[in-house]
């Protein structure tokens, strides 16, 4: 039985009903997915270890990608939380809070931003860790370790003692794309990505380089 391996980031957006109409579709495909950090997925592919992963651009390889909707942040908080009690959180309420945050090297362009985010409003972010992936720092949350911006489709997942408030201004989006070697994606990543294009209404789009 042909088998299918799926790497990505983390699970965003559409991916999960991706995953589930291709399972649908291409019941006699066996899909294997794998977790990994978008470094570690340009090297992999790059190095023809895999040949299609879902992660978050700028790339700093040779690569073709395929950009997908992005994921907007929210500010993940412990329930208890005074701020908790706000529906919308500016920035400016956050000066002296603990943070938590991915560590740079997985997404610099990203973790820039952030923190640009902050400055603009006169705060120097108090980080007190550093961590990844998403879903540990959900748990650091509900453990009162701190607060950060998670994903609205990891806040979709509810976690006991953890609330998800938007944010004003705005944090960036977090870009997502699929990515893979020139000329070097298998059959079974063609229809993938039909099946994504179809759910997210783009349509055969021509392929780029990153």
């Amino acid at each position: 039985m042909p088998a299918a391996r799926l790497h990505a980031d983390r699970l965003y957006g559409v991916l999960p009903e991706a995953v589930q109409a291709f399972r649908a579709r291409y019941a006699q495909i066996e899909v294997d997915f794998v977790e990994m950090s978008s470094p570690l997925l340009e090297a992999a592919l790059a190095s023809g270890d895999i040949d299609l992963g879902v992660l978050h651009p700028p790339l700093s390889r040779d690569l073709i990608i395929h950009s997908l909707p992005d994921e907007p942040f929210v500010l993940a908080l412990p329930a208890t939380h005074r701020l908790a009690k706000q529906p919308v959180i500016r920035v400016a309420d956050l000066g002296g809070e603990p943070l938590l945050l991915a560590p740079r090297a997985i997404g610099p362009s990203i973790y820039d931003r952030v923190i640009a985010l902050f400055r603009g409003e006169g705060i120097s972010p108090r980080i007190v860790q550093e961590v990844t992936p998403m879903t540990t720092l959900v748990g650091l949350v509900a453990a009162g370790t701190g607060l950060g911006f998670v994903t609205s489709g990891i806040a979709k997942a509810a976690w006991p003692g953890v609330a998800y408030r938007p944010v004003l201004p705005p944090p960036p989006s977090l870009p997502i794309a699929a990515a893979w070697r020139p000329s070097a994606l298998s059959a079974s990543g063609e229809r993938f990505l039909e099946i994504v294009r179809g759910l997210v209404g783009q349509g055969d789009l021509p392929e780029r380089p990153s």
